[in-house]
């Protein structure tokens, strides 16, 4: 199995990574507390459709590609997933930064890509500093990674 991967492709990865550590800042979850659900949703979608727009215009985006291998596919599922891992704001440190404390929420609101993967790594680490650089920088940054060298080209 060969595979590899140009600088645009883990620019792509490295993109992904800095929207996960902007988007979770402490600053910018409280901003979003600020606003009305209408109000965030139009800024969730301004995001969405910026992000999209930015890292396409920068040749960032991998749309060109032929699924030849079911690979492939686990590689889009996989950069997607990361990617809303990084723009979702329903998990546990959400409601830490908002409330301050993580009672009092349905597990049904946690049930998203940043949700669960804050509930997989808090199996194992406790520190919530730690928890937001495993869940929104480390996790995507690894899940893109992975997902940008099946998605590119896997040879067997």
């Amino acid at each position: 199995m060969s595979i590899k991967i140009t600088e645009k492709e883990f620019l792509l990865v490295l993109a992904i990574t800095l929207m996960g550590f902007i988007f979770s800042m402490r600053e910018s979850i409280l901003w979003l507390n600020t606003l009305n659900p209408f109000q965030g949703l139009i800024v969730y979608y301004a995001i969405l459709y910026t992000s999209l727009y930015l890292l396409s215009r920068a040749g960032l985006i991998i749309w060109e590609f032929k699924i030849e291998h079911p690979l492939q596919v686990l590689g889009a599922t996989l950069i997607i997933f990361s990617f809303f891992i990084t723009v979702n704001w329903e998990n546990p440190y959400v409601q830490y930064i908002t409330r301050g404390s993580f009672g009092d929420v349905s597990t049904v609101f946690y049930q998203s890509e940043d949700g669960a993967t804050w509930y997989l790594w808090s199996q194992v680490v406790q520190n919530i500093e730690l928890l937001r650089i495993l869940t929104f920088i480390i996790t995507p940054f690894i899940l893109s990674l992975i997902g940008v060298l099946l998605v590119k080209e896997v040879e067997f």
